[in-house]
């Protein structure tokens, strides 16, 4: 009797630690990434990412209004000044993506642009 109840304990032991395992490589597999957009520029304007690994990008505007959009992965964010909006996706395939600023900003606005690669 002691042998099945030490033997029931391991088994019970073994899956609730493959059971966290499992739990902590989802969480540690999103990339997450910041950015900020301000006056004509976003900082930083190259993010690198790994193709098929869920992404959660945090974007704060520290000066008006401005936009994000990445019009191949169908991303486009109004972003207000102060206010973080996080933008979830998951690239399918390896490439460079552009992306650039979708709210009309100022002067600038046309130079407010940069890059995603996603390897």
């Amino acid at each position: 009797m002691k042998r099945v109840t030490v033997l029931a304990a391991v088994a019970f032991l073994l899956t609730a630690g493959l059971w966290v395992a499992a739990a902590q490589d989802n969480n540690s597999t999103v990339q997450k990434l910041e950015m900020k957009a301000s006056r004509f520029q976003f900082t930083p304007n190259t993010l690198r990412v790994k193709a098929g690994v869920p992404v959660q990008l945090t974007i704060v505007s520290t000066d008006g209004i401005h936009g994000l959009a990445i019009p191949a992965l169908n991303i486009n964010e109004r972003l207000e000044q102060g206010k973080e909006v996080v933008v979830n996706f998951t690239p399918a395939k390896a490439g460079r993506y552009p992306f650039r600023c979708s709210v009309l900003c100022g002067a600038g606005h046309l130079d407010m642009k940069g890059e995603l690669i996603v390897e």
